[in-house]
């Protein structure tokens, strides 16, 4: 008997795991640079440059990128400096799979610098990672099989299947133009470039991406007695990345990350610093699903030969829920009036830092913190440029309708639309969207047909069982299980008795005739 199958080819989540570690490092500002005197503001991007499964342990490789603003020691003057610290982290998880895959998420929880002289410095850098290890299974279910005059019964398995699962890159580069009311850059102190929105379209083989990035610069201007200068603008971007598997029809659930951003000024035709080139790698993570509804082999019957179905427990996954939600949010900040009232807003920024996420009432619900910060022009001579920043606690439930505790899912999440406004001459309000994406599944234990077994029919049961006989239905019978149990058809019990649907109730007589001898 040739057996007609389907396959389901799945990426399951075997484990989520949260991970919080220090990466420390001691440095030492070179020759180039002035020595440090007060540190104004400072930032970090933590990036994942590989990560590995062995042994009961994700090995999680990855380099910080971080930047420093301060004021010399010596003249006073607003510096700004950059460097990157290369790191490797072990996280232990227990009963991994060595052929799972890992994927991790970092975010920069904290950090701080310790100045051991005007020259050296510890940096210390408290980092979450966020891993999640799945694994591709394939799901083989029988669908039909190929024999005359027997008779099957179906069941249905609503199953996602993974189409595409990958990682690529979007090159961005992209320029602007001091404007002519600035002076020309003499050099960049300090860069702050992030998404300020993304968009993802799904076409046929392709994913396009658009989106604005925004972009703030503080410079020191060619002229020495200028003061510090700034900008403060949006500039767009776009490209298209050519994925075979993609389809407008299908499910996509795409995750993305800036890395290498390089901010760089040169020249212009009038041999005047006033070209900014804006480069960085758009590192994308996309999954591309399909649901696939599928009609399974559940029993099958004939009445001249026994038919023994062979059954497996698999697992099986379908999706649950895909949503999406978003949040507005505002963050006081304060700044110490004893060191000079705000005169006008440079810059501003907000990130979002979520601590955990658990199930509660037909949602996810994240828990974590706003980090906002405002660099801004003091009225204090003394110190013209300085930055101040401040934390609020984050919640906020995203629906996900049905999701329990043993569901998977994935949740991705990132800050939108962020602006400062003065309220005072010593507060700011960064006004910001915190936007959250959830993408379940659900794992649902099916005994599936694998194989069946022909048998010789038992003659003498046969033979002792009536050639006809009146019945009364019970509860829990059905047409499949009395033609089974009597020899017979459901199309023949529906013929003799005049039946238009199989649908039987508890009471009904009927009269159940043999089909074999």
């Amino acid at each position: 008997m040739e057996l007609i199958k389907s396959n389901i080819h799945m990426s399951k989540i075997l484990k989520n795991e949260v991970k919080t570690f220090y990466v420390n490092h001691e440095e030492r500002v070179t020759e180039a640079y002035p020595e440090v005197g007060t540190i104004i503001n400072q930032s970090e991007t933590a990036t994942v440059d590989n990560v590995s499964v062995r042994n009961n342990q994700i090995v999680i490789n990855g380099t910080i990128n971080y930047q420093m603003l301060y004021y010399g020691a010596d003249d006073g003057r607003v510096n700004g400096l950059e460097g990157e610290i290369p790191f490797e982290e072990i996280v232990k998880a227990q009963d991994i799979d060595e052929d799972g895959n890992a994927n991790v998420k970092l975010m920069v929880m904290s950090s701080s610098v310790k100045m051991i002289d005007n020259r050296s410095y510890i940096y210390k850098i408290q980092i979450m990672a966020y891993v999640t290890v799945e694994k591709l299974e394939d799901v083989e279910a029988v669908t039909g099989a190929d024999r005359e005059n027997m008779m099957t019964k179906y069941g249905h398995i609503d199953g996602i299947s993974i189409v595409a699962d990958k990682s690529d890159n979007l090159r961005i580069h992209e320029q602007l133009s001091v404007p002519s009311s600035k002076p020309p850059i003499e050099r960049i102190l300090w860069k702050d470039v992030r998404i300020k929105n993304i968009n993802e379209k799904m076409t046929d083989s392709a994913v396009l991406v658009t989106g604005e990035l925004g972009v703030f610069l503080l410079y020191s201007p060619e002229e020495e007695s200028a003061p510090i200068q700034w900008i403060d603008t949006t500039v767009n971007f776009g490209g298209t990345l050519e994925i075979n598997e993609a389809g407008e029809d299908l499910i996509s659930y795409i995750t993305s990350k800036l890395h290498n951003i390089t901010v760089d000024a040169e020249m212009n035709q009038d041999n005047e610093m006033r070209e900014i080139n804006i480069n960085a790698l758009l590192k994308m993570n996309i999954k591309i699903y399909e649901e696939k509804p599928v009609d399974v082999l559940e029993d099958v019957y004939a009445p001249e030969i026994n038919l023994v179905p062979i059954k497996t427990e698999q697992v099986c996954e379908r999706l649950l829920v895909k949503n999406a939600s978003r949040t507005k949010n505002v963050v006081k900040i304060k700044v110490d009036s004893d060191k000079g009232h705000i005169l006008q807003i440079c810059g501003n920024s907000a990130d979002i830092k979520i601590e955990n996420i658990v199930v509660s009432d037909n949602g996810l619900k994240a828990i974590g913190k706003i980090k906002a910060w405002v660099m801004y022009i003091s009225s204090e001579d003394s110190n013209p440029i300085c930055c101040k920043s401040a934390e609020m606690d984050f919640e906020h439930r995203i629906d996900a309708e049905g999701i329990t505790n043993g569901d998977k899912y994935y949740v991705n999440w990132w800050t939108e639309q962020i602006s400062g406004n003065m309220t005072g001459t010593d507060e700011v309000e960064i006004k910001l969207t915190v936007a959250m994406e959830v993408m379940a599944f659900r794992e649902e234990r099916k005994a599936l047909i694998t194989e069946i077994k022909e048998e010789s029919i038992d003659l003498e049961k046969v033979n002792a069982a009536p050639l006809m006989r009146g019945y009364v239905v019970q509860s829990g019978d059905t047409l499949w299980k009395l033609a089974k149990e009597n020899f017979t058809t459901i199309d023949k019990i529906m013929e003799v008795n005049e039946l238009k649907t199989d649908h039987i109730k508890k009471g009904d007589r009927l009269l159940l005739i043999k089909s074999c001898q």
